[in-house]
């Protein structure tokens, strides 16, 4: 998985479990794209302690994820969600049973997780 998505789905969970510096620093870097030397300058501190914040904050997120694995949970329900979409697709493209309301329900089933 790429790194900005990993943490950013580890974020989205789990975030809230960070201190306010920790969240407010993984905020700026990977949902604001700041720069180590702008967050830097923001807080009065050295890029080396920005890195070293931001590599506590990712050790932290994946930890929660190793114990809880929310992430790991949604994942795979979302793909067999998808796949669930997929196959009564072509069920219904097969028995020619295609109405606006069948239609309708398996569109919203990728909607539930979200």
């Amino acid at each position: 998985m790429d790194k900005l998505l990993e943490i950013t789905l580890l974020y989205d969970f789990y975030g809230d479990l960070l201190t306010d510096k920790q969240k407010s620093v993984v905020e700026l870097y990977y949902l604001n794209d700041n720069s180590l030397h702008e967050i830097a300058d923001e807080y009065g501190i050295t890029r080396q302690a920005v890195m070293d914040m931001l590599r506590r904050a990712e050790k932290l997120l994946r930890q929660y994820e190793e114990k809880l694995g929310l992430v790991g949970r949604y994942t795979m329900q979302k793909k067999r969600l998808s796949d669930m979409t997929e196959k009564l697709n072509e069920l219904i493209e097969k028995s020619g049973l295609e109405t606006k309301e069948i239609k309708e329900l398996v569109g919203s089933l990728p909607e539930i997780l979200d």
